[in-house]
């Protein structure tokens, strides 16, 4: 258990500067928006690129890993149009609902996977959010086209958004050096290298900058349904699926991690494009990010 909270503490101790740092005014309130999106979209590519071109895959399952983590967003998202019939909430607020227990954050948990195994949780949550940043966009976009209170989303605009997505342009330009054995000049290397490991601390800034405890008054209890679901039956569920794959050691432990990682700020922005329930979805991002900092040590002291 000490080894845990000792590779935890850096983590969730950064964030709590970031929201010190939000608090403090130190910065500009309107400088967060921007800090974030370089953190995502400018300096996480650079840091999934580094990760995967620079991996030995050949000890990993990626076949079973890869299905895992399918099956485990997939089950998610099952599980949460189940209880559709006994929600008595407008449908807009259920797409909020769907959202909050099928997306994840994956740089969050990059961070601890790194904290807690260095290069091979990298490689291995690396390798979960190529996957799962096409299939959850498609899932909660097809969530909210259904019930969502906006208008009908153009499929073709959201698939050209996706895979142009800068994490999945990263995350393919190191899968394609790796697997061509494509030398790079050490120059660039080191600065890409470089580049990427700015990225975490900016993103675990940004998360605890993101806290907006006043949002949580929205739906209260709808709120405590949707993070119990996400940080205790989430884990459960990919933990689940991986056992039954036969995935065992630190890629199972990944997969918990996935399961119980706290909902993303793109569910909030997605709801306000798409006719759902914003203010449920920012209370679920602070209260499902808060809770998090209890329920993965419990969970990872649980697996032992």
């Amino acid at each position: 258990m000490q080894s845990i909270v000792s590779a935890l503490v850096p983590v969730f101790g950064v964030i709590f500067v970031g929201w010190l740092l939000r608090r403090s005014h130190l910065l500009p309130e309107d400088s967060w928006g921007p800090i974030s999106r370089l953190a995502y979209l400018g300096l996480s590519p650079a840091l999934l690129f580094s990760s995967i071109s620079h991996a030995d895959l050949s000890d990993i399952q990626l076949g079973s890993f890869i299905l895992a983590a399918m099956l485990g967003f997939l089950g998610m998202a099952a599980i949460t149009l189940a209880l559709k019939p006994f929600l008595r909430i407008p449908d807009p607020t259920y797409t909020s609902l769907f959202q909050a227990t099928c997306r994840w954050n994956g740089l969050l948990i990059l961070a601890l996977g790194i904290s807690l195994f260095g290069d091979q949780g990298e490689i291995l949550v690396a390798l979960v959010m190529v996957v799962s940043i096409p299939l959850v966009n498609i899932e909660c976009v097809a969530a909210l086209s259904v019930w969502g209170d906006g208008a009908q989303p153009k499929w073709g605009s959201i698939l050209y958004r996706i895979l142009t997505n800068p994490l999945i342009l990263g995350s393919a330009a190191g899968g394609i050096v790796n697997l061509g054995n494509i030398p790079l000049p050490a120059m660039a290397s080191n600065t890409i290298d470089l580049l990427g490991q700015a990225a975490l601390p900016l993103i675990l800034l940004s998360v605890g900058a993101g806290l907006n405890f006043t949002a949580m008054k929205a739906r209260p209890r709808l709120l405590a349904l949707s993070v119990f679901i996400k940080l205790m039956i989430g884990p459960l569920v990919f933990y689940g699926v991986g056992r039954a794959l036969g995935i065992e050691g630190v890629p199972l432990t990944i997969l918990l991690l996935t399961g119980a990682s706290p909902g993303a700020a793109s569910a909030y922005v997605l709801a306000k494009q798409m006719g759902g329930d914003a203010p449920y979805s920012a209370g679920d991002i602070t209260a499902s990010a808060l809770f998090c900092f209890v329920t993965i040590p419990f969970w990872l002291w649980l697996l032992g």
